[in-house]
This record gives structure tokens, sequence and C-alpha cells, in this order.
């Protein structure tokens, strides 16, 4: 695909922009072209990068905003004041940061979109940094509040202000940028717009904000005499909690107001319902499913999980894959490697397997894979799911669990778009948490209890820790399973889990977490 014919990308790359500012001190526009190089011949065809986000800070030079770092010149704060001293040194080399970011992805055939933030919620835990615009801070009465917790900063999409500010900004851009394929509303990064409970009645207003972002597109690309401008949202996984948010894709692609979406959640989620996303939408609106670097908190994927989530999103119909936060993976673990201060930046160090966190050196080459199903076909897959508490962020929905005066058997849905014919291993782990080694379990993957020397059980008798994990378990049994000769489906399957004998003196419930199946092809 050609920079100028963005209609189906293969995967669409999100940079937020900053993981380039952050990488080292005093950078150039020698060190830019470097960093991006790693997507040259590769199957990405579209980079959504980040121009605005926070309390609308921006990173190129605008009228409308405040330019990221305005306010830091004199700092106590390292990394912030990296941040900004490296965008405004690439503002005077080359013109404008994201300028010459877009006209370096032109030049590799990449198709740019600017990526707005439609909220971002970090300024809920550093309200008076570089990243709370004034525009956020002189409107407290306009943030949505509690009882969104972590995303009580985001702004009230129901005050006219809030979107004609970002009307503006986008408009700026395309200004300042028309050579761009075009826009990204990133409603996914912090996905609530309204106050609690009126994201549903509040929909038609966030439908009127979009059809006038794309008759501004429209009529600016008429003035231009070029071609349409491509608007693409990220959106929550499925249409009915997008719906609940005040997102009423239906309606946008009814009136034919965006090009493409990408559902999902913040963490990778394997069973993003892209089959009600397609049943929803026309042919027109390309759905990408959206893969983020991490399955749960403080965890990074590997080559195999981004493979998994990728076959996953094509055996149920997407039409790409859409990766978010990558260039973290990729920069900021390396950046805790001491190195020679006269080591060139890019690359970065080697950030081979260390704890929980896998190879990093090896993610790069999911680039030159995710963008075609069949050459996934044959490749080693990991398949994750039920990974990590719901908190504050849209999740994936949690299995039941076992309650140890109530149902003792629950059934684990899990998806694995996987043809399984010639691979030479099938596993499946699973923790169930919460137990002791008296609690006795019986499994069975699609009604079919495997054989008992195929199952082993090991048991973590005080849990995990920020030791050895960022994610805390009580104690835990792993299961692991040899599922070869299994009836294993080519889509959804389930795991039924049974508690046949218990601690007489426990009471509570039994949690499953981190369902893992393994395809090797050797």
């Amino acid at each position: 695909m050609s920079a100028s014919d963005p209609a189906r990308p293969r995967i669409i790359f999100n940079d937020d922009g900053s993981n380039f500012l952050y990488a080292w001190d005093d950078l150039g526009a020698d060190d830019l072209r470097t960093y991006l190089s790693y997507l040259d011949d590769t199957h990405v065809d579209m980079v959504a990068w980040c121009v605005a986000f926070g309390g609308y800070v921006t990173y190129y030079e605008s009228r409308v905003a405040e330019r990221i770092g305005t306010g830091f010149a004199v700092t106590d704060r390292v990394k912030q004041r990296r941040w900004a001293h490296n965008r405004e040194r690439l503002a005077r080399e080359a013109g404008d940061y994201c300028g010459f970011v877009f006209d370096t992805l032109r030049e590799m055939g990449i198709a740019p979109l600017a990526s707005f933030r439609m909220n971002d919620a970090h300024m809920s835990s550093d309200p008076v940094g570089p990243v709370a615009g004034r525009f956020w801070m002189n409107h407290p009465e306009w943030r949505i509040g509690e009882p969104f917790g972590y995303y009580r900063s985001c702004l009230d999409y129901a005050q006219p202000a809030v979107r004609e500010y970002l009307r503006k900004l986008v408009m700026e851009a395309v200004e300042k940028f028309p050579d761009i394929a075009g826009i990204e509303l990133d409603a996914m990064r912090s996905p609530f717009f309204f106050r609690d409970g009126e994201g549903q009645r509040n929909a038609p207003i966030m439908t009127d904000f979009i059809g006038r972002v794309r008759a501004d597109l429209d009529e600016a690309a008429e003035r231009m005499g070029r071609d349409r401008y491509y608007l693409r949202v990220n959106v929550p996984r499925s249409p009915e909690l997008a719906l609940e948010c005040g997102l009423d894709v239906g309606a946008w692609d009814g009136d034919g107001l965006v090009d493409g979406i990408s559902p999902g959640c913040y963490p990778t989620d394997y069973r993003v319902p892209i089959e009600a996303w397609k049943s929803l939408l026309g042919d027109r609106t390309a759905v990408h499913s959206y893969v983020n670097c991490s399955p749960g908190t403080g965890q990074y994927h590997s080559v195999e999980e981004y493979r998994g989530a990728a076959a996953n999103a094509y055996g149920a119909g997407a039409d790409g894959v859409y990766l978010f936060n990558v260039p973290c993976q990729m920069t900021e673990l390396p950046g805790l490697i001491p190195r020679p201060v006269d080591q060139p930046p890019f690359p970065p160090p080697e950030f081979r397997e260390q704890c929980w966190h896998p190879d990093i050196t090896r993610v790069p080459q999911v680039l030159s894979e995710l963008g075609d199903p069949g050459l996934l076909a044959g490749l080693d897959k990991c398949f994750l799911f039920h990974v990590e508490d719901q908190s504050y962020r849209h999740y994936p929905p949690e299995p039941d669990s076992i309650d140890r005066h109530g149902a003792h058997t629950i059934e684990v849905p899990w998806r694995c778009y996987e043809d399984y014919g010639g691979a030479e291993e099938i596993a499946i782990e699973v923790k169930l948490v919460a137990v002791t080694i008296r609690d006795e379990f019986e499994l069975a993957v699609n009604g079919e209890p495997p054989a008992s020397e195929r199952v082993e059980r090991l048991h973590a008798p005080t849990g995990r820790d920020e030791r050895v994990h960022w994610r805390k378990l009580e104690p835990y049994s792993l299961y692991r399973i040899d599922a070869t000769g299994l009836p294993l489906q080519h889509g959804d399957n389930t795991l039924t889990v049974t508690l046949t004998e218990q601690e007489p003196d426990l009471f509570g419930q039994i949690k499953v977490r981190d369902l893992e199946v393994t395809v090797r092809y050797g």
C-alpha cells in the first residue's frame, strides 16, 4: 500500500510521540530518522503519531494550545526536561518535530496520521505537570470527576467548548501538515467522555462532533484539491460498551463519517468481538483489532503473544491489526540498561529475556509478520486470557470464580483461531488462585477431561509478589495440560474447572488467572 492509498492498511502503528523524545539527551534529526527506520520495509502501512495529549498540550508548534514543556524551562524533572529540550531542538533543526516525522514517513512510503487523544488522564497523577495544559487547568468544572477514579481528570464532551477546542486543534494540524493522510481520534487511551450514566444519552452530541470534524476535513481537502482525508477512531471493545461511553459507531458508519475503527481494551484483549463490529458496520469502515504492547500492568508481549493476538483478530474477521505502545516496549526497557555516554542512542542496548519480560530484541520482527494472516498460520503462537483483575480501565469480561460455599464448577471461555494441524506441541496453562494443596480440581477442555498423565500441577505456597512479578497473586496452583489430541476448536473454546475436594476451614473465591494456550510448530 502506498501512502496515498490508506483505505486498507495492514498494520496501523501508533507512536505516542514521547518515546523518541525520552530516549536520550540532545537528540537531532538524524537520530529521529534512525529511530523511524525500523518501520521501513515492514507490514506497517500507516502510522498514527500522537500530536496532542494530556490536557491538550501539543508536540508541534501550535497557536491554539501550549507546546509540551511550556513553563518548564527550569525544572527539577530530569526526564520531562529532556522531553521538552529534544522537542525544542528538533523544532530549531527541522522546523517542527511532528512535521519532520510526517515528512520522513512519507519518504518511507508510510501513510502518516496526526493522532489526537480525545481524553488523556495523565493529569490525574500530575495535575501541575507538563501535560496539564492551561485549557484543562482553567476549567476543573468541565472534568467528569468521580466515580471515574483515575479517569476523573478527563474532560466532559457535553461542554461545547471542549468539543470546539479539539476541533480547532484538528484543523490546525491539517492546515499545518496538509500532506498527512488524515486524522486519528484516539478514544481509547482514556475512554470516558461524559459524566457517569450520561454516555448513551449524549451519544448524539458526540456523533454531531464527529460529523463536524468530517465536514471540516472534507472542506479542507476540497480547498486543497486533494483526496479525502482519512478519519479513524479507536473505540472500546464492543458496540455496546462504546455506546455506553457515548460513541454511537453505527450512526457514524451510517452517515459515512469515519473510514476505520480499532476496537479493544487497553491491555490486549484476545477476544475482541470483531464479528459484532463487522455485523454492525458497512464494508466501507475498516476494522483493525487494537493490540497493546502489554497483556496487563507492568508486562510486555513476546513475539508469540503478538502473533496469537493477530491470529485471533483475523480469525474473527478483522481487516488488520492496530499496534499501540510498541515503541514503549522497544525503547523504555532498553533505557533501563546503563551504557557508555558516547554510544549512539539508536539502536538501543539489547534487552534480553529478564524476570517476567520477554526478549525485546525479537519484537521488531512482528512488524513483518502480523500483516499477513497466511504467514502467521504456521508460526508459533501464544494466546493469553484473564490476565489481570479489572480496575479503572476497560477490560475483557472476567470468568466466574469458584465460590467455596457455592458453585463448584465454572466455565472459562477462551478463543483460539488456530487450525492446529502440523503443530508439534499444544499446551494449556492456567493458574487457580487462593488455593491450598488440599484443594483438588478436575479440568476439562470442551467437555473432555485430559488423561491424568497429561496434567501437571505445580504450587506456589506464598503466591507471587513484586519480587518476582509486578502483579501480585495469592497462593496458587499452576496446571499444565498437554492438549495434543483434545477436541480443540478453531475459534471459541471452554475450560471447565470443578472443585472436587476443598480445604474445610476456608471460604471465599477461587479465581482463574493467566490462562495461556501455546501452539508450537517446531
